[in-house]
C-alpha cells in the first residue's frame, strides 16, 4: 500500500474567462480539495474526495448540490446535498459549500481515473466548477489488457528430424506499460522464470526422448524412455512445482517496460520413436508487484505468480489439396476442368498440416515450361491469356517447424477455346484500310468495306465461327450465320455505310464444348460534316468589316471537333486561297479595300478529316460627297447667316441627315440635323450666331452628310465674323453676399452712369430662378429697380437679375447678376423607438434637416429638464429608465444653419411605459432515469404578465405551451432543457436544467437456420439483439475456429459434430451481455476421400502397388486403378502388368449415402527396369550383431540395408573413414548391423559402395556417407 496522500489545491481562473450562466457567475474561483487513495493494485479505492466551494454571495443551500462523478465503467455517480446520508457542509453565510465521498473501484480493464466534482445550481452544473482528479489501479501482467505469452508458442520439428537449439523467449505485454498508461505506469519490478519439465503434466509416453538444455553445461531433460531426469522439487507450502530443470529467476529492475528473459537452448537426436504430436512442456511463472516474488530462489511462491506454457513439438508433414473453381472459391469445378481464355480461375486451397503455401503456375502441361506465375497466397485466382493444357501445381509447407516440411499436389487444366479471333479490313480492292469517312453535306455517300477473318491460333474439330454487324444506334443489322455459329470458317464479307456514327463489326471464335469464345471488334466511323457559317457586317470604305465564326458540328462522332478554320476574302467560285494570318480565327475585323462586294469564304476541317466551306457575300459601301457656300457677309451681334447646301444633288447613295455645326473658339457643337424628307427642305440653311463678349468672334460652320447605308463625309469649313453688342450695367445697392442674407430679402438696384451715358431709351429688368422667368418689369428712363427675394427651400437659392438697355440704333444691350438669399432651416424631427427593456426604453432621435451647423436639443421629463445639449448633432440616442409609473418626455429642436439663420422651435412629445419585471423558473422530475423510460415532468414556475414561453429540449424539438407536462426523449444521453419566457415590452428571462437517460444493458438473442446438415453445412444467424451497439457483436460459432463481428453472419461448418453458439453485445457504456444456445446445430459427417501410393514408380511385372486409405468417416469403398480394373477393398493392393502412367480414383461412401471422390492423375509409373535406394544414417542394436537380415521388422533401423529393384547382381562394400574394409556382401537382402568381428563400431561416418545390375542390363555404381548414430 502506498502513502496516502493530501492534496490542497486553489485554482484561481483568468478573469474574463468564466461564461457567465446564472447564479453560476457569483461562484468564486478558490476551490479546496483533499484527495486519498489506498493503493495502486486493484482494487483501489479513493478513501477520500473532499471538495469546497465558495461564492460570492449568500444562496439558498437547498438549490445547491455537489456531484462526483467516478469515471468508471459502471459509469457511477455520488449527489451530495442536504438531505444525502453524508449530508453537504454549509458555512460561512450560505457562501461556502463542501461535501466528502468515496468510492472503490472494481477490478477491470482500467489502468487509470478521472473522479471529478461539479456543483450543481437547481439541477444544473456550473461548467467552471468542474475538478478532476487522478486513481490508479495496476494488476498482475495477464490483467487490465496485459498478456502473458512466450514465443513460440509451440516450437515444431518435423517427423524424423533432430531437435535443434530450441529456444524460447518471453513475448509478454506487460500490465499497464509506458504505452497504455504513459502519465504513471506500471514500471517496477518483474521477475520471470523459465521451469523446465513438469512432473504434474509431463506424458512420458508421448514426449521428446534424449532432450537436452545448455545451461552452461549439457543438462539431461528426459531419457530414451521419455522419463524426467534429476527431478526437483521447489517450492512454498502453498504450491510446489517437481521439473526436470529449473532455470534462474530473472530480475527484470525499474524501469520495467518489456520482458527480456529467454530460456535455454534444447538439443534432442533425430528419432523415429518421436512420434508426431510428442511434445515436451516448458513453463514461465512470472511475478509483478501486485503479486510479489518471495525473493527466494529455492523455493518461489508460486501460488502467486501466474504462468503459461509452451511446447517443443514433433509434427506430420503437410497434406496439400486444392481445387479449381469457376465464378468464386465454392464455385462449380468446370467437367475436365476446363476454362476459358481470359476466364479467373479460382484455385481453393483445402490442404491440411500447413502454415505456408507457394503456387507456381506453368504456361504448359510440365514444370519444364514456362513459369507464369509463384505466389503464396492461400487460395489465389489466374487467368490465362492463351489456350492448352495448364500445370498448376500447390506446394503445402509447415513453415513453423524447425526445419520446412513440404509436399505439392498437380492439376491441369484445359484453356479454350484454341483459335484467337481477329479482324483485318480493306477496299473492295483488297488494299488495307482505317475505315474512317467523311460524310458530305447534303450528299449522302456510300462507303464499302471488306472484312477478313484473320484470327490465330489452332482450328480444332470444335471451332467454330460467327460475324456481327452491328449499325450506329448499336442494333445488329446483320448476322452471319443468320443464327448461332458456323462450324466452317466464313468471309470475307463486303458492307456498305451510309450514315454517320460509329459502326462496330465484331467476330467471334467458340469451342463448341466449352462455350469459351474469343472476340475481335473494329469500328467503321463515318464522320458528319461540319455545319459551316459566319457573320460579317457591311462597311464604309476605309474602314474595317467585323467577321464572326458561327460554324458548328451538330451529332459529333466519337468526339470529333473542329480542328482548322480558313478564310478566303475574295474567293472567285473555283481556286480558295486562304489567308494563312487569319487561320483559326473566330472574331476579328479587317480591310477589304474599295467599294464593292466580295465573296468572303470560310473552309472548316474537323479532327475526323471532314471539311466544308460556304461563302457569303460582303458589301464595301461608298462614302457621299459634302460641301457648302455662304451667302450672308459679316455683322453685328446676332447675326444672321444664309448657307447653301450644295450637297443635295449627285450622291452615291440615298442622303439620310445633313448635319449642321458651330464653333464660336470652343469647338464644333451641332446646330441642327436636317433631312431631306424634312416638309419643306431646300438647298438653303439659316444660321443665327451671337456674340455676347466685347471683342469680334470668327465662327466656323461646317456640314457633315451621312447616308443611309450609315456613311458619311465632313464638308469644307466657312468663316463669320460677328461683331459685339453695346455694353449695358447696374449695380446692386444694399446687398453683400458676405451678409446672413435670409429668406425673405428685398434688394435695390440702379444703373450705371456709363450705362445712361449711352442713351437707353428704356430700361427692361427681368427675375429668373432655376425654374425660368418669375418678373419683368420696364421702367423707362428710370434708372432704379426694388425686388424682394424669397426662399422656401432648406438649399440656397440663386436669382438671375438682367438688364437689358435698348437703344436708337436697334442694338440692345444686357447684363446679370446673381442674388443668393439664405434659406431658414427646418427644427423638424423624428422619434424611434429602438429597444424597450424590462428596466429601459432607448430611442433615437433624429433632425429631418442634416448636416446644420447647429442643433439645441432639450429633454423634459413630466415638466423637469434632464437633457439640454447643442454638440449631439442631427441625431443621438437617448435611453430613459423604466419606472413603476409612466413618465410623459417633450422634447425641442431649435437649428442654425451655415447662414446662421435660426429656425423656430419643434416640440414632439412620448410616453415612456413602466416596466414589468419577469423570472423564469420550471423544475423536472425526476432528474434522471434509465430506459427504457425516457420521460420526464416538467413544472412551470415562472412569473410576470403577459407572458409567452418557448421551451428547448436539448433534442431538437421545443415548445411554446406554458405547461407542456412531459416530454420523453428518443434514446440514452445528457439533455439541457431550457426555458425562455418573454413579456411586453421586451422583458426577457431564461434558465436551463441538465437532465439525463441512462442507458441499459442490451437485450441479445438470435435465430438460425437451418438447424443441422451434412458438412460442410451454412447456417444463417438472424440477429434479434435490442440497445446494443452494433460495432461490438462478436459471434462463436462453437467450432473454435469461427468468429465473426458482423450484424447477421453466414457461417460454414466444415466439421461435423454438435456446436454450442454464442453471441456478445455491448451497449456504449461498455455494460457486455453474452446469450449462448448450447448444441443448436448439429453437422453430419460427410466422408473424405484419400489415399497414398507408398511407391510412385513400380518396375513390373513384381513391383507390387501399395495404398494406404486415409479416408475419413466413410464406410464403402470403390477404386478405379486406371487400368480396367477396379476393387471395393479398405486396404488393397495392386499389380500394373503393361509400362505406362496410370490415374487412380477412389468413391468413399458413408452410411448416409454421402459421397466424396479423389482422382490422382498420373499417381503411379510402370516401367521396366530397376530402382536403388539409400539411407543415410541408421543405429544399431545396442545389445549385440543381428546378422543385417530383414529380421521381424523390415522397417526398423537397426541395419544398414538399401533398397533394391529389379537387381539381377548386387554387391555392397563399408569402408571407414581410413579406407579399411568393414563389411561385404552380394545378398541384397543382407545388410551391414554396424558391428565389425563382432564389436560395435564407434558413431562416426563411413563410406560405402553398391554395386548393381538391373534387369534391363543397366548398371549402377554408387559411393556415399553414413551415419552411425549411437
Amino acid at each position: 500500500m502506498r502513502n496516502l496522500k493530501i492534496i490542497f489545491l486553489s485554482v484561481f481562473l483568468l478573469a474574463g474567462m468564466v461564461e457567465a450562466y446564472g447564479q453560476c457567475n457569483t461562484l468564486r474561483p478558490q476551490i479546496d480539495i483533499t484527495f486519498n487513495t489506498d493503493q495502486d493494485c486493484a482494487p483501489s479505492s479513493v478513501t477520500e474526495y473532499t471538495i469546497k466551494y465558495y461564492f460570492n454571495v449568500p444562496q439558498d443551500p437547498a438549490t445547491i448540490a455537489i456531484l462526483f462523478e467516478w469515471n468508471d465503467p459502471g459509469n457511477n455517480t455520488t449527489l451530495v446535498n442536504l438531505f444525502s446520508a453524508t449530508p453537504m457542509v454549509v458555512s460561512g453565510g450560505d457562501r461556502e459549500f463542501e461535501a466528502t465521498a468515496t468510492f472503490t473501484y472494481p477490478d477491470n480493464d482500467d489502468c487509470s481515473f478521472s473522479p471529478t466534482a461539479y456543483i450543481l445550481i437547481n439541477g444544473a452544473i456550473c461548467p467552471t466548477s468542474r475538478q478532476v482528479q487522478t486513481a490508479y489501479s495496476w494488476a498482475r501482467d495477464n490483467q487490465f489488457g496485459a498478456q502473458l505469452d512466450i514465443s513460440p508458442n509451440t516450437w515444431d520439428v518435423c517427423y524424423g528430424d533432430p531437435v535443434v537449439n530450441a529456444v524460447f523467449q518471453d513475448a509478454s505485454e506487460f500490465n499497464c506499460n509506458i504505452n497504455v498508461e504513459p502519465d504513471n505506469p506500471n514500471r517496477q519490478t518483474r521477475h520471470v522464470q523459465f521451469v523446465y519439465g513438469n512432473l504434474a503434466t509431463h506424458n512420458a509416453a508421448a514426449t521428446i526422448l534424449d532432450l537436452s538444455l545448455n545451461d552452461g553445461g549439457p543438462v539431461t531433460l528426459t531419457d530414451g524412455a521419455g522419463n524426467l531426469v534429476g527431478l526437483e522439487t521447489r517450492g512454498t507450502a502453498g504450491l510446489q512445482i517437481t521439473a526436470a530443470h529449473f532455470g534462474p529467476i530473472d530480475n527484470i529492475p525499474f524501469p520495467a517496460d518489456g520482458p527480456i528473459s529467454v530460456s535455454f537452448p534444447m538439443n534432442a537426436p533425430a528419432n523415429p520413436a518421436n512420434m508426431i504430436g510428442n511434445q515436451f512442456e516448458i513453463t514461465m511463472f512470472n511475478w509483478n508487484i501486485c503479486n510479489p516474488y518471495n525473493g527466494d530462489p529455492n523455493n518461489p511462491n508460486y501460488e502467486d505468480a501466474i504462468s503459461t506454457t509452451a511446447y517443443i513439438r514433433i509434427v506430420d508433414d503437410p497434406d496439400p489439396l486444392f481445387e479449381t473453381h469457376k465464378n468464386s472459391y465454392t464455385g462449380p469445378v468446370p467437367p475436365g476442368r476446363e476454362f476459358c481464355i481470359g476466364q479467373e480461375i479460382f484455385l481453393t486451397n483445402g490442404s491440411a498440416g500447413a502454415s505456408n503455401y507457394r503456387w507456381e503456375i506453368y504456361d504448359g502441361p510440365t514444370d519444364s515450361d514456362p513459369l507464369l506465375a509463384s505466389r503464396t497466397n492461400i487460395s489465389t485466382t489466374f487467368t490465362y491469356n492463351t489456350a492448352g493444357n495448364k500445370l498448376i501445381r500447390l506446394y503445402a509447407i509447415n513453415g513453423n517447424a524447425q526445419s520446412a516440411c513440404e509436399r505439392f499436389i498437380d492439376i491441369i487444366v484445359n484453356i479454350t477455346p484454341s483459335r484467337i479471333a481477329n479482324i483485318t479490313t480493306t477496299d473492295l480492292a483488297d488494299n488495307a484500310i482505317t475505315p474512317e469517312f467523311c460524310q458530305t453535306a447534303g450528299n449522302s455517300s456510300t462507303f464499302n468495306v471488306r472484312f477478313y477473318d484473320t484470327s490465330t491460333g489452332v482450328v480444332g474439330g470444335n471451332t467454330q465461327w460467327r460475324w456481327v454487324f452491328l449499325d450506329e444506334n448499336g442494333i445488329a443489322f446483320r448476322n452471319e450465320p443468320a443464327s448461332g455459329y458456323s462450324d466452317v470458317e466464313l468471309g470475307p464479307f463486303d458492307q456498305s455505310f451510309v450514315n454517320p456514327g460509329v459502326y462496330r463489326v465484331r467476330l467471334f471464335t467458340r469451342n463448341s464444348v466449352t462455350g469459351c469464345t474469343s472476340r475481335d471488334e473494329i469500328e467503321v466511323k463515318v464522320f458528319p460534316p461540319p455545319v459551316v457559317d459566319f457573320t460579317a457586317g457591311n462597311a464604309c470604305e476605309g474602314t474595317e468589316v467585323a467577321f464572326l465564326d458561327m460554324s458548328t458540328l451538330n451529332n459529333p462522332v466519337d468526339g470529333e471537333t473542329i480542328q482548322l478554320r480558313e478564310w478566303d476574302f475574295n474567293y472567285d467560285g473555283t481556286n480558295f486561297n486562304p489567308d494563312p494570318l487569319y487561320n483559326d480565327s473566330t472574331d476579328f475585323s479587317r480591310i477589304l479595300g474599295a467599294p464593292g462586294t466580295y465573296d468572303v469564304a470560310l473552309r472548316v476541317t474537323t479532327s475526323g478529316n471532314c471539311s466544308e466551306m460556304t461563302v457569303h457575300p460582303v458589301t464595301v459601301n461608298a462614302v457621299p460627297l459634302a460641301n457648302i457656300a455662304t451667302i450672308t457677309s459679316d455683322g453685328c451681334s446676332p447675326q444672321i447667316v444664309n448657307l447653301q447646301n450644295n450637297s443635295v444633288n449627285g450622291q452615291p447613295d440615298v442622303v439620310d441627315q445633313f448635319i449642321w455645326e458651330v464653333n464660336d473658339g470652343s469647338g464644333f457643337v451641332v446646330d441642327s440635323v436636317q433631312r431631306p424628307t424634312d416638309p419643306g427642305f431646300t438647298d438653303m440653311y439659316q444660321m443665327v450666331l451671337v456674340n455676347n463678349t466685347t471683342s469680334d468672334i470668327n465662327f466656323q460652320i461646317r456640314q457633315r452628310v451621312r447616308l443611309a447605308n450609315g456613311c458619311e463625309t465632313v464638308s469644307n469649313v466657312l468663316n463669320v465674323l460677328v461683331f459685339p453688342s453695346p455694353q449695358a450695367a447696374f449695380a446692386v445697392m444694399n446687398y453683400s453676399p458676405f451678409d446672413d442674407n435670409c429668406s425673405p430679402i428685398t434688394v435695390d438696384f440702379q444703373v450705371l452712369a456709363a450705362t445712361v451715358a449711352l442713351g437707353p431709351t428704356s430700361y427692361d429688368w427681368t427675375i429668373s430662378d432655376n425654374t425660368g422667368i418669375v418678373y419683368t418689369e420696364n421702367t423707362g428712363t428710370n434708372t432704379n429697380f426694388s425686388y424682394s427675394f424669397t426662399n422656401n427651400t432648406q438649399s440656397l437659392k440663386d436669382y438671375i437679375v438682367r438688364l437689358q438697355a435698348n437703344f436708337p440704333s436697334g442694338c440692345p444691350a444686357d447684363t446679370t447678376t446673381t442674388i443668393r438669399v439664405n434659406p431658414v432651416p427646418s427644427s423638424a424631427f423624428m422619434i424611434d423607438t429602438l429597444e424597450i427593456t424590462c428596466n429601459i426604453f432607448r430611442v433615437q432621435i433624429s433632425a429631418n434637416s442634416k448636416g446644420l451647423d447647429r442643433y439645441d436639443w432639450v429633454i423634459r421629463e413630466n415638466g423637469l429638464t434632464v437633457f439640454a445639449s447643442d454638440v449631439v448633432g442631427d441625431t443621438f440616442e437617448y435611453t430613459f429608465n423604466r419606472s413603476s409609473v409612466n413618465k410623459n418626455v417633450d422634447i425641442d429642436l431649435q437649428t442654425t444653419n451655415f447662414a446662421n439663420c435660426i429656425s423656430n422651435v419643434t416640440t414632439n412629445s412620448l410616453v415612456v411605459p413602466q416596466s414589468n419585471p419577469v423570472n423564469a423558473s420550471f423544475t423536472v422530475s425526476p432528474p434522471e432515469t434509465t430506459l427504457p423510460n425516457t420521460t420526464f415532468t416538467l413544472t412551470n414556475n415562472s412569473t410576470g404578465n403577459n407572458l409567452t414561453y418557448l421551451w428547448d429540449f436539448g433534442d431538437g424539438t421545443t415548445s411554446n405551451l406554458a405547461n407542456p407536462g412531459t416530454h420523453s426523449y428518443p434514446t440514452f444521453g445528457d439533455y439541457l432543457i431550457s426555458l425562455r419566457i418573454e413579456a411586453d415590452l421586451g422583458c426577457v428571462d431564461s434558465t436551463s436544467i441538465l437532465v439525463r437517460v441512462n442507458p441499459i444493458p442490451p437485450i441479445v438473442d438470435f435465430a438460425y437456420d437451418p438447424p443441422n446438415g451434412c458438412a460442410p453445412l451454412t447456417v444463417q444467424f438472424t440477429n434479434l439483439s435490442q440497445y446494443a451497439d452494433p460495432t461490438t457483436y462478436f459471434w462463436d460459432f462453437g467450432d473454435g475456429i469461427g468468429t465473426s463481428r458482423n450484424e447477421n453472419p453466414v457461417y460454414t461448418y466444415s466439421q461435423p459434430g454438435l456446436y454450442t453458439v454464442s453471441l456478445s453485445a455491448s451497449n456504449v457504456t461498455g455494460d457486455t451481455i453474452t446469450e449462448t444456445k448450447f448444441e443448436i446445430i448439429e453437422v453430419f459427417n460427410r466422408p473424405i476421400a484419400d489415399f497414398t501410393i507408398k511407391s510412385p514408380v513400380l518396375y513390373i511385372p513384381d513391383d507390387i502397388m501399395y495404398i494406404r486409405n486415409d479416408s475419413r468417416f466413410a464406410t464403402r469403398f470403390e477404386w478405379d486403378f486406371g487400368d480396367g480394373n477396379t476393387s471395393t477393398e479398405a486396404q488393397p493392393t495392386h499389380r500394373y502388368e503393361k509400362e505406362g502412367f496410370y490415374d487412380i480414383t477412389l468413391t468413399a461412401y458413408n452410411d448416409q449415402g454421402c459421397v466424396d471422390v479423389l482422382t490422382l492423375e498420373s499417381i503411379v509409373q510402370a516401367r521396366n527396369g530397376g530402382r536403388l535406394l539409400v539411407p543415410n544414417a541408421f543405429s544399431p542394436n545396442l545389445y549385440g550383431p543381428t546378422g543385417g537380415g530383414l529380421g521381424e521388422d523390415p522397417n526398423s533401423n537397426d541395419v544398414f540395408r538399401p533398397k533394391v529393384q529389379g537387381v539381377v547382381e548386387y554387391e555392397l562394400m563399408i569402408f571407414n573413414r581410413w579406407g579399411e574394409l568393414l563389411f561385404h556382401t552380394t545378398d541384397k537382402n543382407i545388410g551391414w548391423d554396424g558391428y565389425y568381428k563382432g564389436e560395435l563400431s564407434p558413431q562416426d561416418v563411413y563410406v560405402y559402395q553398391i554395386k548393381v545390375v538391373f534387369v534391363n542390363g543397366e548398371r549402377v555404381m554408387r559411393t556415399g556417407d553414413v551415419n552411425l548414430i549411437r
